[in-house]
């Protein structure tokens, strides 16, 4: 610009001197032809450099912003992306800002799992379609290679570009990772959860004040420790800790934890202070706690919670054993006094002394300390034993003849009877008695009679063993149930929750349909669980009244049978017109009913034939079907709980045949199947019992 200045002035001056009159001749004209042309070239070559450092300039303002943005972007963990809806085409953007690469909705769909992003892909048509945004959309990414849980995003799709007639041409959507947060929620719903279940169920009392000293929370063992029978009732009085009259002089605001014990005449303070009408507990009323206070990280009280137990019988307890210490110690006294009956004292209780001298061989039994009653010598002792403890008595004399030094303790078998005809054992406790020389001289001992005692411990290990197998019985049928309900209880929450999230309208018969088929499965499991529970318990009681079992076949048949296919056909064989039989009906029907549903469920197509005769004194009773039938391998659990197929399916509830099995046993009968795959199943009951009447038909009709 200063170049073009001067060139000017120089022209300026250079024509002031020429004669104006040749200022226009040819010479002059060219020479102002070149200084304008020079100064064209400079103010392009000046502009073109202003233009580049103003560029370089916004480029460099631009780059820290999209710097910022993607700094943004990356701690909110959100990306974007565009879509074109002309083209049909997904663009990702990174983190920077310029495009990354762009993706026809199949490719773009590979970033999400396949069912959900058809849910995104038909919002983002919906939006280009209308000018109305859709509501934000959770979905979740595609499974990791790495086997870890898909990520979960939140989606936010708007309008980023509108042609001239404000119909959307571009698309923009942001979606953020809300995985950490949905494990947040989740992690907190536990250990809400896990707070609930440890609280409620926890096996000492359980009381929760919050900051302002109110009680928020009680266990029921708290409410059955102090007879709190209304717990609503004493939620809604609004108690405060200084209501409690062991923490009426607590200084609340300055509360720390501490442990204490206190002892309170409930009677004495309802007279004079009654402050909790709901408590119901009388007396003296002994009781320890821990009050355990809960602070945040800068000291503020959020709560305070007591523990404590009722330990009224334990103290009762100490006062009886501190009587009793005295009482002892008297009794002490009295047995100094008949030390000199000692001997008396043996002859009565049974126990005899013993002396073994390895010199002589040989044993005497003393009925005191003075009087020997028996003397016997080795081969006496063996010959008053049984022949399986004969050995072990050789050994334990051979023992005292090399004088083996250490005690030693031996029960054995006698070929004597006590009064109820059970055979003696006797207990031999034997010390080794050294002589002054310091070598043993001979064995000293007692002699105890233990017959009731092995007695009590082989019908104690054989009740062990059978408690034992019934604890295993138990565990494996309650860890079976648990999982069985779960399975249908699972199925209920899981459609339910659906109807919170976004769902399309068509589908919420199929969630009711879903919700109500898995509810009618957990009910009919439910009942089979306590019905199964009942019978375990020895609780479902029989009544056996004349019955016309021509009838009640009939009915309980049809009511099994009333879900059968129908390309299955039926038939019911009835060969009486009236057999008058003393059974539990109610029992009986239910053992021909469940047999019915459970040939109904497995037959497809074919026939159900069900029959039954009464002969000698018996109800055989049949049913047979042309169903999928039962493997080898499948046969012999059949009649297990919770029993699956190999493809892991369960026929109903899994309690059918179980529950039928006990019937039948428990009214005295025996129930058989038999069982081909791929050619159906017959099951075959015996039930015992009494005929009064009978009405046969002329013509059995098949």
């Amino acid at each position: 610009m200063a170049v073009a200045t001067l060139l000017t002035i120089s022209l300026t001056v250079f024509a002031q001197k020429e004669n104006m009159e040749t200022i226009a001749d040819t010479h002059h004209l060219s020479a102002y032809f070149v200084a304008a042309l020079m100064i064209s070239v400079f103010v392009m070559i000046f502009s073109n450099r202003l233009f580049y450092f103003r560029q370089r300039e916004v480029s460099a303002q631009a780059q820290q912003l999209n710097t910022q943005l993607g700094l943004v972007l990356t701690s909110n963990k959100t990306q974007v992306w565009t879509y074109d809806v002309a083209k049909h085409l997904y663009t990702l953007l990174s983190v920077k800002g310029e495009e990354e690469k762009t993706y026809v909705p199949i490719d773009f769909s590979q970033f999400f799992d396949s069912n959900e992003f058809t849910q995104l892909h038909k919002a983002v048509i919906a939006l280009s379609d209308s000018n109305k945004e859709p509501e934000p959309i959770v979905i979740r990414g595609s499974k990791p290679e790495d086997g870890s849980a898909p990520r979960i995003y939140k989606v936010h799709l708007t309008v980023l570009q509108r042609d001239k007639k404000g119909k959307a041409k571009i698309l923009l959507g942001t979606q953020r990772d809300i995985t950490d947060n949905r494990m947040r929620k989740e992690k907190a719903r536990n250990l809400t959860l896990r707070y609930h279940t440890v609280f409620n169920s926890s096996l000492v009392d359980m009381i929760y004040y919050g900051a302002d000293g109110y009680m928020t929370d009680i266990n029921d063992k708290a409410c059955e420790t102090f007879g709190i029978e209304d717990r609503d009732a004493l939620m809604k009085r609004k108690v405060k800790i200084t209501d409690i009259p062991s923490y009426r002089d607590l200084d609340f605001d300055h509360l720390e934890s501490f442990q204490m014990s206190s002892i309170t005449d409930i009677d004495r303070t309802k007279l004079e202070d009654e402050r909790i009408p709901e408590l119901t507990v009388k007396g003296k009323f002994y009781y320890e706690c821990a009050v355990s206070v809960v602070r945040d990280k800068d000291r503020n009280l959020l709560g305070v919670i007591a523990a404590g137990r009722d330990i009224t019988d334990m103290v009762d307890s100490h006062h009886r054993q501190q009587q009793d210490a005295l009482l002892l110690e008297k009794r002490t006294q009295d047995i100094q006094n008949y030390i000199n009956n000692i001997n008396y004292s043996l002859k009565v209780s049974g126990v005899r002394f013993i002396n073994y001298h390895p010199d002589n061989h040989e044993l005497k039994i003393f009925s005191d300390l003075n009087q020997v009653q028996y003397s016997l010598s080795q081969i006496r002792c063996a010959s008053l034993l049984a022949p399986s403890d004969q050995r072990k008595a050789r050994g334990l004399l051979l023992r005292m003849d090399h004088r083996t030094p250490g005690n030693f303790m031996a029960t054995v078998q006698t070929r004597f009877h006590d009064d109820q005809g059970r055979n003696i054992f006797l207990t031999f406790n034997m010390v080794p008695v050294e002589g002054k020389d310091g070598r043993i001289s001979h064995y000293f001992g007692m002699l105890r009679n233990d017959t009731e005692m092995v007695y009590t411990e082989r019908q104690l290990i054989k009740e062990t063993k059978k408690a034992q197998e019934t604890e295993e019985l138990k565990n494996t049928f309650l860890l079976n149930m648990s999982y069985e309900i779960r399975t249908p209880l699972n199925a209920i929450i899981g459609f339910a929750e659906l109807f919170n999230g976004p769902h399309d309208v068509e589908d919420e018969p199929v969630f009711s349909d879903e919700i109500k088929r898995n509810t009618n499965e957990l009910l009919a499991l439910v009942n089979d669980i306590l019905y199964i529970s009942r019978l375990d318990a020895k609780m479902v009681e029989f009544n056996y009244q004349e019955t016309d079992f021509a009838t009640l076949f009939e009915g309980y048949c049809y009511m099994g049978l009333s879900a059968l296919n129908p390309d299955v056909k039926i038939q019911v064989e009835n060969p009486y017109n009236r057999l008058m039989v003393k059974i539990d009906e109610q029992n009986m029907g239910e053992v021909i009913q469940k047999l019915c549903i459970n040939a109904a469920r497995v037959t497809k197509a074919g026939t159900i034939r069900a029959k039954y005769d009464y002969r000698h004194g018996e109800l055989n009773i049949t049913i047979e079907d042309t169903g999928k039938g039962l493997s080898a391998k499948e046969l012999p659990h059949v009649f297990d709980r919770f029993v699956r197929d190999e493809n892991n399916q369960r026929e109903g509830t899994g309690l059918d045949m179980a529950i039928t099995k006990e019937l039948v046993e428990l009214m005295g009968g025996t129930i058989e199947v038999q069982s081909e795959e791929g050619k159906g199943t017959a099951v075959y009951v015996i039930i015992p019992c009494e005929m009064t009447a009978m009405e046969k038909k002329t013509e059995i009709i098949v």
